[in-house]
């Protein structure tokens, strides 16, 4: 499954807070979504392959990081008003650690037209992605210099201080320049008396060491049909060694395929306390669907599980842990389910729409859909990552996107998209997208399924025409009011027609001065707890910039000069400032800043 635009947004990864306004009574009846998956654990669990990394990164984001990392890709070029990062550039790589190129590669980032990658790619082939980026800013002979500079200047130097997965995912490489110079309680400040181009070639060596570990013995291991008779520990294994087995299951009960294919996959527990893989070993399943792993090394507290693909859909087990002195672990059975393409097997529950106009000439929706699989089989949802088939984008919508909700059924990786398996517990997606808005704009939302509630979010001071709507209350969060509407009972292939036109009403703030209205939260008193809306409405607001002169009083931070800073930098950049304004404005945010030193 390709991405389109993988624009790395080096901007986002400045932190930004969300605040929530839980006091706020929500709508009779509502149904809350659920916001954004979390990432889990900032390092790999497995040391990544640059090797990979690097198939994953032609297929995936040379078209527009560029072929080398220079931003030059063929659609990046093409992106107005956004300067693709250039990957390979050291200032551009040096600030930023691994780890926050992961989130960056997961999440996405919609206004630089990124999209998130999470269901395209694994956890560990984003991190392989990771690797084979953080590698684009030198070169094989640079890396060969910092090896001998490293052995020749810190002999004693701990390698593998620089090989444990969490340390190296949070070090960026300015962080390891930085230790070359000054040391820490465990590595030496050895580089006083290097140049600035040699700390970078060591710096550049030792991520290296982070990277591709040799596979251990046990990856030579393998597992193969067995009948059920032979489905005990193996005879003879050496102490410490023993075999894993499981089953898989067809939900109709009916046979599988000959040699379907296990894969099975054993974690340790880290000093840091999050899982890293051990091993990996492929086998396959006999007709009655068992399988058995021999001869696997069981330290207490290893996890394992297995992995199948079956009709394009990848399945995982429930893990089970080994227990001093075992001999033998039996994972739970894995459940597999016919698949279908047909998406009227899902049930949609609620819908909510938002929608947002700070932005001139641009408005703004997010839609959230809460939905479930009640049938016996596995829906097959093809994507390209931007859209979903079965919500139905309005005519002109510009710069797609989904993600899943977190508290979401989890959604299974397919050959072409995703897939929605049987499950009590509802899903979510969450659909964004921006169309043309000159005061005025008629909305039509088809929907391909039945959609039994729909709330829809409009700024106050925005008129709102729709046959089917029925107001609601005026819902204030944190300043910024809106008007709730409802719509029940839309039938598959039914419109939502809504007729917009205005701009927000003003409001006062705290000073009793009217300002426009700008929400900088991720909405919580409608349970839209979005890390997604919380990053887009900090963009948006930062693309509003003051550019008039002003002084130290304007903030109260220095952080919030350096966000007006990045800001007037993103406006010039797309051309949207004169380079004399530019220049001057730029110029007073730096005084302030020195003034608040």
């Amino acid at each position: 499954m390709k991405q389109i635009l993988p624009v790395l947004a080096v901007l986002l990864l400045t932190a930004c807070n969300y605040t929530l306004a839980a006091d706020i009574t929500p709508p009779p009846d509502y149904i809350p979504p659920t916001p954004l998956p979390t990432l889990g654990p900032l390092f790999p669990a497995s040391a990544p392959s640059v090797e990979n990394g690097k198939a994953l990164y032609a297929d995936h984001c040379a078209a527009c990081h560029g072929e080398t990392g220079m931003g030059d890709g063929p659609q990046g070029i093409q992106l107005e008003g956004v300067t693709v990062p250039a990957l390979a550039l050291p200032e551009i790589a040096g600030p930023f650690s691994p780890a926050q190129w992961y989130a960056i590669v997961s999440q996405g980032n919609l206004q630089r037209f990124m999209p998130p990658f999470i269901g395209a790619l694994s956890e560990q082939e984003r991190w392989d992605v990771v690797a084979y980026a953080l590698t684009l800013h030198s070169s094989p002979e640079e890396v060969a210099r910092g090896r001998q500079l490293f052995e020749s200047s810190c002999a004693t130097c701990p390698a593998a201080y620089f090989s444990d997965e969490p340390r190296m995912a949070a070090f960026s490489t300015d962080d390891l320049a930085r230790l070359i110079r000054e040391g820490n309680d465990q590595i030496p400040a050895f580089g006083k008396d290097l140049s600035g181009e040699q700390i970078a070639a060591v710096a550049a060596y030792l991520r290296t060491l982070s990277f591709g570990a040799p596979p251990t013995a046990e990856t030579a291991a393998g597992a193969s049909p067995v009948p059920p008779a032979e489905s005990g520990p193996a005879a003879g294994s050496p102490e410490g060694m023993g075999s894993v087995s499981g089953s898989v299951v067809d939900s109709r009960g009916n046979p599988l395929p000959a040699g379907l294919g296990v894969v099975l996959h054993g974690y340790d527990h880290t000093q840091s306390g999050g899982p890293q893989e051990a091993l990996t070993l492929e086998g396959a399943a006999g007709e009655d669907g068992r399988f058995i792993f021999e001869n696997v090394a069981l330290p207490e507290n290893r996890i394992f599980l297995a992995e199948v693909e079956y009709q394009g859909i990848q399945y995982q087990s429930d893990f089970a842990a080994v227990t001093a002195g075992d001999s033998a672990v039996s994972l739970p059975p894995l459940k597999v389910y016919e698949a279908s393409t047909d998406l009227n097997l899902l049930q949609v529950g609620q819908i909510h729409i938002y929608s947002d106009f700070a932005t001139q000439g641009t408005a703004q929706f997010l839609e959230i859909f809460t939905f479930t699989n009640p049938s016996q089989q596995a829906v097959l949802v093809p994507t390209d990552g931007t859209s979903v088939p079965f919500i139905a984008l309005p005519e002109g919508a510009q710069n797609p996107g989904f993600e899943a909700g977190q508290d979401s059924a989890p959604l299974v990786s397919a050959s072409d998209g995703i897939a929605v398996l049987p499950s009590d517990k509802p899903y979510s997606l969450i659909t964004f997208f921006n169309l043309p808005y000159d005061n005025e704009l008629e909305f039509h939302q088809d929907f391909v399924l039945a959609a039994p509630s729909i709330l829809v979010l409009i700024p106050e001071g925005i008129k709102v025409q729709g046959d089917r709507l029925t107001p609601g209350a005026i819902q204030p969060v944190q300043g910024a009011n809106f008007q709730t509407f409802r719509a029940e009972g839309l039938q598959a292939g039914g419109v939502l027609t809504i007729t917009l036109s205005g701009r927000p009403k003003a409001v006062p703030d705290a000073s009793g001065t009217t300002t426009r209205q700008k929400v900088l939260v991720g909405l919580g008193a409608f349970g839209l707890v979005l890390i997604l809306a919380g990053a887009w409405l900090y963009m948006r607001d930062r693309s509003q910039v003051d550019t008039e002169a002003g002084d130290v009083d304007e903030f109260d931070s220095s952080d919030e000069v350096m966000d007006a800073i990045l800001a007037l930098d993103d406006l010039h950049r797309a051309g949207k400032l004169p380079d004399d304004a530019y220049q001057k404005r730029r110029a007073e945010l730096k005084e302030i800043l020195k003034g608040m030193g």
